[in-house]
């Protein structure tokens, strides 16, 4: 697996890096968890800006996109650490709601920004449906602008089989991105194994590049911690709010890397 250098953080070196995902609704609150997040142990930020998408329904996809766009600069100017953008839909446990078309229009507006590293885009429409030429298309336009993308599934229903899982995995790969990433609900203790077990499949034979791989919830928490040592190179924590369930508050994430890794 090759190893992914932004600025002086590199993804697959060392202990996986936290992330922690600002979910403010406005402007004011989105600084403000910038602000707190900057004193946090933590080595990125993801910047979930469906929370503030959804509190604008009624503007125009033009004005959403160019407020977002703006609020952007003002993020990018108070953090000194790299940013994941991501607009996280309805389907996938997010908060917008928004048609495909307007999803990768704002996307796309980010992208030419230049402003974020990284990009999170939903992988499949529906599970086994991929619009791969649409995605590769974007992934070109993001690259052309320096912006790198991370490609992302997530199953708040269930884990899938061993198959399904590295399935999505190679789909992922297959199209292109920089980083990918796999979240899925366990109802049982062996489902958190079969993701850990996936996970070290792509770390010692198939993944081509740094991959993230998540069992939510209380029961699959233990993977925020150990995941690293399975290949994962991204584990996200709360900072003000969690943004999906499972997830410790930093500080505590941090301790438990420091003693699980040594």
């Amino acid at each position: 697996m090759k190893k992914l250098t932004i600025g002086d953080l590199t993804l697959g070196e060392g202990l996986p890096k936290i992330c922690i995902p600002l979910t403010g609704a406005s402007q004011e609150e989105l600084l403000s968890q910038a602000e707190l997040a900057e004193t946090l142990p933590c080595q990125m930020v993801e910047w979930r800006a469906d929370y503030m998408l959804a509190a604008m329904k009624e503007e125009s996809l033009q004005r959403k996109a160019e407020k977002l766009k703006t609020v952007l600069g003002y993020l990018r100017m108070e953090l000194d650490m790299p940013l994941i953008f991501t607009i996280r839909t309805a389907k996938e446990g997010g908060r917008a709601d928004v048609t495909k078309d307007e999803y990768f229009f704002i996307n796309e507006l980010i992208a030419e920004g230049a402003m974020t590293d990284f990009i999170d885009i939903e992988t499949f429409d529906a599970p086994g449906k991929v619009d791969e030429a649409r995605i590769r298309e974007f992934i070109r336009h993001a690259h052309d602008h320096g912006t790198k993308v991370l490609l992302s599934n997530h199953d708040f229903e269930k884990t899938p089989d061993l198959e399904e899982m590295l399935a999505r995995y190679f789909v992922m790969q297959e199209l292109e991105g920089d980083v990918m990433k796999l979240a899925v609900m366990p109802h049982k203790e062996d489902d958190v194994f079969y993701l850990l077990e996936v996970a070290a499949m792509m770390r010692d034979t198939y993944a081509r590049i740094p991959f993230i791989a998540i069992s939510m919830g209380e029961l699959g928490a233990s993977t925020r911690i150990c995941g690293g040592e399975f290949g994962s190179v991204i584990t996200f924590a709360a900072g003000a709010d969690a943004s999906a369930p499972g997830q410790m508050d930093a500080a505590t994430l941090s301790q438990h890397l420091s003693q699980y890794y040594g």
